[in-house]
């Protein structure tokens, strides 16, 4: 793409986005609050909140913010929680907070009921005090909008006797600082006076972030008699098992598009995928190995065709969480890694939505409440980029990149009785098309590969938060699947298509045994069936570790077949967590024990007016898995883990015709180990090394003439190993970001053969650098750079004319002894944030992917006589110009 055509790009961009801008008009500033003499809420009893037993087990760390109503004699007299971090540790957190007690807050003198907000934080490490450097202290920090992260200037900050106010980008300094407890009391025109307690340790620094409640302009100061009270910790640390990534983060990071989802390939383990793949590659695994769910729902895939967006809306999205291997027992079907999206907790305060329009699509989102127990969010989103494109270059892109067309949509509805159980009905809808062709000047020479799929599901989730800390969840589910493959190289075509009917409940307890004991159990049931037909070529499409070419004229040797699957596995598993050592030491064995039935309609292909004499399987798999993290001290700690994964086929490989219906589970044994340093609390260091052994790989057979319903076997085997780096900077202050590295070699021996060869796709080296900064008034900019090894193929070394089907045929050299070139890419992402006083904000963001324009070759193409070699190219640089409203 040229400049004029770049330029050509952002007009339209910029005209599409010009509507969401306007929608929103300054509001006029809310009129000045009168100053009071507040004495805050002491606390005078506190409560530890026992740890979560599964968060435990998994590692992972958290903060909850909670709002405590405090009667006016400093009893608490409610708790809810402002921003979740999941159901146990808000359940263990809410608990606990209900049994504080407060000295009474007093204003003017008198005692008085009030609300606070208070971040309760979960950690497996504690902090390193620093060590003394003088003998007074330094107190600064920074105060903003809770609801858009704006910085409020002219707030007046009181330290004691002392008093200053934030400057132009919210911040204040005091120096030297007596040690000891300070009262904090802020007080602006834009929000109730807040106050707090905090604690400053001789020569100690001490950072504060205070996000506050922006008053709305329609109220009366007068009528405001509660405090709100925000207590920050500093950041927490993460586990190195599993890297979590929140919303906040996610969505400002450049080549995204804003997406929070979209941040799990810039992780650790993962590489890149294919142009016009969404398929997830973690640790050297297979895309189909990889499970994905969002909270307890199984979905099939987590990015939409092309891989420009995930099939979930941001705005829904709490977090996102990538564990590559060695997880719990709780989940299990995948020989490869986890993804869970955590979505956001239904809010009950009025109103509120969103309206997003790019190059790339348009969506929109509401979120709201129904009297005090009844809650809903819905969000709809669809893409536009190919009619984009049409218009900004006369070129056919379709010919060179498949561009894909998606939908989907998420329906949430709850009913909320108490702050202790919530049942939610809910739905979530996807649908993609993508084609990318080769027209030549002889229709017999047409090149085209095209895929329709889609997924939809309903689910319904109970969740009872107990008084002694302990969760219930159930949440059934059932859903349908589609999916429709089509490729036309030459006169022989290859359709498979697969409509599949899912049913899934999982239910799970979680609770603390003893002191130093928390137990996890739960049920984890599937039942998915297929209907699966098939016609063309016994060879097409390709499947891993198929010796091919893109464009290749399959075989002529055709066939079909139409036969149903039915897959069913119910698991029972459990899983504990042992603190010894002061906590030092944790032990995490689990089991897992699944029985699974594979069932197909047909052990032999059809015989002229024969019945289908169907097959049924059964197996059922023990798989223990253990996990252990030692704390050598607050700042470097160890962990490993080891475990056992099944998978079930695949129903598109139980065909009699084209796979063979006898074919079982494939396995897998992960072993990791990993360490984390932690320089600071924004700064930590995580390595991991990780070996996973795979058996019982389905293959193709090896024999020229395979025996009846055999054209598959399974006897592959393969192995993964490599080492994962990430050093991270946690959002503190104006700048996050990451450096994450992965080197990773992935291998399999197909059936028949005798050595390992290198994974279709396997990548050594993926490297990934990003980072966002506020450079203030709005203003953020962010930066990303990536850069992966090609994938292996398999190269033309001649070619023979085949008279039967009037076309060349390659021949072919060793194995994947070539590879595609290294990927590389930089992009930029610049946004400006307009908030206004009745808390909407409009967003204006340049998201540049591939700013330097460089056309990285995506896979091999030849001519017709596979004499000359050229590469089909991915997108040049696609500037996505675009406006989000937010209300």
């Amino acid at each position: 793409m040229n400049i004029r055509n770049f330029i050509a790009a952002c007009l339209v961009a910029a005209l599409t986005s010009r509507a969401a801008t306007s929608a929103a008009q300054p509001a006029s500033p809310p009129p000045a609050s009168p100053q009071r003499i507040v004495k805050p809420p002491k606390l005078v009893h506190f409560v530890e909140a026992p740890y979560p037993d599964a968060e435990r087990a998994a590692q992972r760390m958290a903060s909850v913010l909670l709002q405590i109503s405090i009667a006016a004699d400093g009893k608490v007299a409610d708790v809810s929680v402002v921003e979740s971090a999941g159901a146990a540790f808000d359940d263990a957190a809410s608990a606990a907070a209900k049994q504080f007690e407060f000295e009474p807050a007093e204003v003017d003198g008198s005692a008085v009921p009030v609300r606070i907000q208070y971040r309760y934080d979960f950690s497996l490490a504690g902090k390193i005090p620093p060590p003394p450097v003088k003998n007074t202290s330094e107190f600064a920090g920074v105060v903003r909008d809770r609801k858009t992260a704006r910085p409020l200037a002219g707030v007046r900050v009181d330290l004691d006797g002392a008093s200053t106010t934030t400057d132009a980008e919210g911040r204040f300094h005091f120096s030297d600082v007596e040690p000891g407890v300070h009262a904090v009391t802020l007080s602006g025109s834009e929000f109730t006076p807040t106050a707090t307690e905090e604690k400053l340790a001789t020569g100690e620094r001490y950072d504060a972030a205070y996000d506050v409640e922006a008053r709305s302009p329609h109220q009366n100061p007068a009528e405001q008699v509660d405090l709100e009270l925000v207590i920050v910790d500093t950041p927490m640390q993460k586990s190195i098992a599993s890297t979590s990534i929140s919303s906040d983060q996610g969505s400002r990071v450049a080549g995204t598009g804003g997406d929070v989802i979209k941040v799990v390939e810039n992780l650790p383990g993962v590489a890149r995928s294919s142009v016009g793949s969404g398929a997830l590659v973690v640790w050297g695994a297979a895309g189909a190995d990889t499970r994905v769910y969002v909270d307890d729902v199984h979905i099939p895939v987590l990015y939409h065709e092309g891989g420009f967006r995930s099939v979930i809306h941001s705005d829904l999205v709490k977090s996102v969480e990538l564990e590559p291997g060695g997880y719990g027992a709780a989940h299990g079907r995948g020989l490869g890694g986890l993804v869970t999206v955590g979505l956001k907790p239904l809010q009950s305060d009025g109103y509120h939505g969103s309206l997003a329009l790019d190059a790339i699509d348009a969506a929109g989102s509401i979120r709201g409440s129904v009297g005090p127990t009844f809650r809903y969010a819905a969000a709809l989103r669809r893409s536009h980029l190919d009619w984009v494109l049409a218009r900004v270059t006369s070129r056919d892109v379709g010919e060179f990149v498949p561009i894909p067309r998606y939908l989907d949509s998420q329906v949430r509805l709850a009913w909320v009785p108490s702050d202790n159980e919530s049942l939610e009905l809910g739905g979530l809808l996807s649908s993609d098309t993508i084609s990318r062709s080769i027209v030549a000047a002889d229709p017999a020479e047409h090149k085209r590969d095209s895929k329709h799929s889609g997924f939809d599901r309903v689910y319904l989730r109970y969740e009872r938060r107990m008084s002694d800390g302990g969760r219930v969840t159930v949440t059934p589910f059932v859903g349908l699947d589609r999916s429709n493959v089509e490729n036309r190289f030459g006169a022989v075509p290859a359709q498979i298509d697969n409509r599949a009917a899912l049913y899934g409940v999982r239910a799970a307890y979680s609770g603390n045994a003893t002191e130093y004991l928390t137990l996890s159990t739960g049920i984890d049931a599937e039942l998915i069936t297929n209907t699966v037909r098939r016609i063309g070529s016994v060879i097409s499409p390709a499947r891993e570790g198929d010796i091919h070419v893109f464009g290749q004229v399959p075989s002529d040797q055709i066939n079909a077949d139409r036969w149903t699957t039915a897959i069913a596995s119910l698991a029972p598993y459990a899983q504990a967590d042992l603190a010894l050592f002061d906590n030092r030491l944790h032990l995490i064995p689990g089991v897992r024990v699944e029985p699974t039935l594979v069932q197909t309609s047909r052990r032999t292909p059809p015989q002229g007016e024969l019945p289908a004499l169907g097959t049924m399987n059964e197996q059922t798999f023990l798989e223990p898995r253990l996990a252990a993290r030692w704390s050598l001290n607050d700042a470097f700690g160890l962990r490993a883990a080891v475990g056992i994964y099944h998978q079930p086929p695949l129903a598109e490989d139980l065909s009699a015709v084209f796979g063979n219906p006898q074919l079982g589970a494939s396995q897998a044994l992960h072993y990791l180990g990993g360490t984390n340093l932690k320089f600071s609390d924004a700064l930590t260091l995580e390595v991991t090394g990780f070996f996973s052994r795979q058996t019982d790989l389905v293959t193709r057979s090896p024999l020229a003439t395979p025996r009846q319903s055999e054209a598959l076997v399974q006897d592959g085997f393969g192995r993964a190993y490599g080492a994962q780096f990430l050093l991270r900077h946690d959002l503190t202050g104006r700048f996050f970001g990451w450096l994450s590295y992965s080197i990773v070699r992935s291998q399999r021996i197909d059936g028949g053969a005798g050595d390992y060869r290198l994974f279709d796709f396997d990548q050594t080296h993926v490297l990934t650098a990003l980072g966002s900064y506020s450079i203030g008034a709005g203003f953020e900019i962010g930066a990303r750079f990536r850069f992966s090894s090609g994938y292996p193929r398999t190269p033309v070394i001649g070619a023979v004319y085949d008279s039967r089907s009037d076309a060349y045929q390659p021949v072919f050299g060793a194995h994947n002894s070539i590879r595609i070139p290294a990927f590389y890419s930089f992009d930029v992402r610049v946004t400006k944030r307009f908030s206004f006083g009745d808390g909407s904000e409009v967003e204006l963001y340049l998201d540049v992917q591939n700013v330097t324009d460089h056309r990285n070759p995506e896979e091999i193409v030849y001519n017709f006589n596979y004499a000359k070699q050229s590469y089909i190219t991915g997108l040049s640089i696609l500037p996505v110009l675009g406006a989000k409203l937010t209300w």
